[in-house]
């Protein structure tokens, strides 16, 4: 099926890449050639050339690059901040104005994690090279910031018409790739240059999912709106803006993706410790702290739903515990240290439960990344680079589907 997507490595890419790289190596398997990288964080940077020897990568602020001194490519590929223009964990505002002293120095505070580029790095870039498209993501609340439809009319009036689309990382369907083990919503977008859309069209942006109709049997699912399609930005579920239905015409009936749960990627030779161990607090590591009452009883109810089978315990508001057979929610930017892997033994006790944290591999893994992908950095800088990246099946199916209207 790839076949048809025309796939051929003559294409190019530059990145103002996100994390530990997953656009760039969703990109690099569906056959482009990335000529440069940018990115303000040294680990990072240092795991896009660990990863792609020999190719130009610039650690800066990418604010601060002379658009001039980047190469031309085909596509650009870059996933503006959404911290402030959208903030994301279901905040609905973005975070509060940082307080200046009677100097008009910053007060002190918490610590900012750069994490992306701003919108407006992209528009540098095509006002100068005029790449044949530019494309990226974000959360889905990135298309109703404020700013999101002034942006649009600004790639307008620079000669690109845009095409977006919302996906779940959990049920894309791309071929060569399997759906991921972590449910992770995404809206996406090709912003393509008018004379390419006006030669070969828009590229098809309409997710699907391999799914199972009741009355049709295996069926490819196609993506539903509950309302205002022309505008597709939202998330998946039955409380929120779409779902699925079978695709005959004479059905329609509501379908549910098929989905690879968080245990297809769990490493079953590492070992986790007793919860009535508690764990280490600080950077010592001498006194070991018992866990909080709401984690217990997180841990508690995965027990009683489970009947002595491992399951995660995902330590977030509104959340409990779920089964292996799921996927897991979404990492967060910083890598969280959200969810926990529980193994009961035969006495079904709290305390005796095995515990521990999703290892840096299996994170990688719920995002896409293969098992040979190398990240540099700290425990902390591996952590954020797997939770901050762009989902590696969402940047390839991105990418083919890109590649089928680029010029031959």
């Amino acid at each position: 099926m790839a076949a048809q997507f025309g796939i051929k490595p003559s294409y190019t890419s530059a990145h103002f890449f996100t994390g530990g790289c997953g656009d760039m190596r969703g990109f690099t398997q569906a056959g482009f050639k990335s000529l440069y990288a940018a990115n303000h964080h040294p680990a990072s940077v240092q795991t896009a050339r660990d990863n792609w020897p020999g190719l130009l990568v610039k650690e800066a602020d990418v604010q601060s690059i002379d658009m001039r001194n980047v190469p031309s490519a085909d596509v650009l590929v870059a996933s503006p901040i959404c911290t402030e223009a959208s903030p994301n964990s279901g905040k609905t505002a973005p975070r509060a104005a940082i307080e200046l002293d009677e100097n008009g120095r910053p007060k002190p505070g918490p610590d900012w994690p750069q994490t992306r580029i701003t919108m407006w790095e992209p528009v540098r870039y095509a006002e100068f090279h005029r790449p044949l498209a530019y494309v990226g993501e974000n959360v889905p609340a990135f298309g109703n910031s404020p700013l999101f439809k002034a942006w649009l009319q600004v790639w307008d009036a620079l000669g690109y018409t845009p095409t977006l689309a919302s996906v779940n990382a959990a049920h894309l369907k791309v071929p060569g790739a399997r759906p991921l083990p972590q449910s992770r919503d995404r809206l996406v977008w090709c912003f393509l240059r008018n004379d390419v859309v006006a030669k070969n069209g828009l590229p098809d942006l309409r997710p699907s999912c391999d799914a199972i109709c009741p009355t049709c049997g295996p069926v490819e699912g196609v993506q539903r709106w509950k309302k205002n399609p022309d505008f597709p930005v939202g998330e998946y579920g039955p409380n929120r803006q779409y779902y699925y239905v079978c695709p005959d015409r004479r059905c329609r009936a509501r379908v549910e993706p098929v989905i690879r749960g968080i245990g297809d990627v769990i490493d079953p030779a590492v070992s986790g410790d007793h919860f009535g161990n508690g764990y280490f607090k600080g950077k010592q590591r001498t006194t070991r702290t018992p866990y909080g009452q709401a984690t217990r009883d997180r841990v508690a109810a995965g027990l009683e739903m489970y009947r002595g089978k491992p399951f995660i315990a995902t330590l977030r508001n509104h959340c409990s515990a779920s089964s292996l057979d799921d996927p897991i929610g979404t990492l967060s930017a910083q890598g969280g240290g959200h969810h926990y892997l529980v193994r009961p033994t035969a006495s079904l006790t709290i305390d005796d439960c095995e515990y521990r944290p999703l290892t840096i591999q299996e994170k990688a893994r719920c995002q896409g990344f293969p098992d040979g992908h190398e990240f540099a950095g700290t425990e902390h800088d591996k952590r954020l680079q797997v939770g901050n990246a762009v989902p590696v099946n969402v940047a390839r199916w991105l990418a083919q589907r890109v590649q089928a209207v680029l010029p031959r």
